[in-house]
C-alpha cells in the first residue's frame, strides 16, 4: 500500500474524488486523505472534488473547485468507488495519473494504480492501515474523518465485515487524538425533524416474512423538510430488529418522475448482492443499493429477497 503513497510525489496538485450520493465513507476517505496529504505535503494543492453529498455533509467541510487546467496537471485518487459512472466530476479522466483505492466488488476495473480490498468493512479502514504504515503525520482532522468512516459503513461495528482488522484501524486512530464521545454525540444527534420522519419510516413498514420495508413518497419527507439526499439515508430506522433479517428503505427520488423509488438494502447475515445485481444495483454483500424502481419492481424484489431467508 506504501506503492501508492510514492505515486503522488511527483504530482504538485492532487484531486480527490468519490462517488455521488456520498455517504461517510466516501466523504470521510476523501478528507482523511486530503488533511492527510496537506500535512505531509504542505507545498502540494490539494482538492476534494464533487458536489452531490448526502446526510453525511454536515460533518465534513465544503467541498473545493478547480479548474480545468489544475485537473489536467493533477495526480487523481479516486476513493470509495466500484464503477466509473457514479464517479462526481468526471473530469477526473483527465488528470495525468489516476489512482483507485476502494473496498466494494470491483464492477469496473480502472486507474494507472488500483487498490482494492473488499475484506475492509471501509474505504476509510484501507487508508487507516495505509496512513499508519507510513509512519507519517496522521492529525486529528484526519483521524477523525476515517473514523467516522469506519463507524458508518460498519454501522457502529456491527456488520458482517467488521473484523478484527476493522477495529484496529479504529484503534490507531483513536490514538491519534480523537475525542470519541464527541463524534458519537455528532453522529447520533438528530433534529427534530428527523425524529418525526424516522417514526414514519417504521409507522409505514410492512413485513413479508423476514424481510421489512419502507416505502416513502416524496410529500411524506418533504412535510419534514428534508431533501431526497437526507431522506434516503435513514435506512437504518428499520435495523435492531431481531426478527428483521433484511430491511430496506424505498425513498421516492423525483429527479426521475413521480413514482420511481431509490432502494437502500441491508441484511443482518444473508447476503443479498446478487438479488441486487438483478435489479440493475448492487453494493456490499450485505449493505446495496438500487436505483429507479417502480411499486412493482419493489414488490418482485421483495419477494425475492424472502427467498432468501425462507
Amino acid at each position: 500500500m506504501l506503492d501508492i503513497l510514492q505515486e503522488v510525489k511527483d504530482f504538485d496538485i492532487i484531486t480527490i474524488y468519490r462517488h455521488t450520493g456520498a455517504d461517510a465513507d466516501a466523504l470521510g476517505s476523501q478528507f482523511g486523505m486530503k488533511y492527510f496529504l496537506q500535512a505531509n505535503y504542505p507545498d502540494k494543492q490539494v482538492f476534494a472534488l464533487g458536489e452531490d453529498v448526502g446526510s453525511a455533509a454536515d460533518m465534513f467541510p465544503a467541498r473545493d473547485t478547480a479548474s480545468d487546467e489544475q485537473i489536467g496537471q493533477s495526480c487523481a485518487i479516486v476513493l470509495d468507488t466500484g464503477n466509473t459512472e457514479r464517479i462526481d466530476d468526471q473530469r477526473y479522466q483527465t488528470a495525468k495519473k489516476i489512482i483507485k483505492i476502494d473496498h466494494h466488488i470491483e464492477v469496473d476495473h480502472y486507474g494507472d494504480v488500483s487498490y482494492v480490498d473488499t475484506s475492509a468493512a471501509a474505504a476509510c479502514e484501507i487508508l487507516a492501515f495505509m496512513f499508519a504504515e507510513s509512519k507519517a503525520i496522521v492529525n486529528v482532522d484526519c483521524a477523525r474523518a476515517l473514523y467516522i468512516g469506519i463507524l458508518a459503513d460498519s454501522i457502529n461495528f456491527t456488520t458482517t465485515s467488521t473484523t478484527a482488522k476493522t477495529l484496529e484501524a479504529a484503534a490507531f486512530l483513536v490514538s491519534c487524538g480523537l475525542n470519541v464521545n464527541k463524534i458519537s454525540q455528532e453522529r447520533m444527534g438528530m433534529s427534530e425533524n428527523d425524529f418525526f420522519y424516522i417514526n414514519e419510516i417504521r409507522n409505514h413498514v410492512e413485513v413479508f416474512d423476514a424481510v421489512a420495508f419502507s416505502v416513502m413518497d416524496a410529500s411524506v419527507y418533504e412535510k419534514y423538510g428534508l431533501v431526497y439526499n437526507l431522506a434516503k439515508e435513514k435506512v437504518f430506522a428499520l435495523a435492531n430488529v431481531k426478527e428483521f433479517q433484511i430491511y430496506c428503505l424505498f425513498t421516492e427520488d423525483l429527479s426521475y418522475g413521480e413514482g420511481y423509488y431509490n432502494g437502500s438494502l441491508r441484511s443482518k447475515n444473508v447476503a443479498i448482492n446478487e438479488v441486487a445485481n438483478a435489479y440493475g444495483g448492487g453494493g456490499h454483500a450485505n449493505a446495496c443499493g438500487i436505483k429507479k424502481l417502480t411499486k412493482a419492481d419493489i414488490a418482485r424484489l421483495v419477494g425475492d429477497l424472502a427467498k432468501l431467508v425462507a
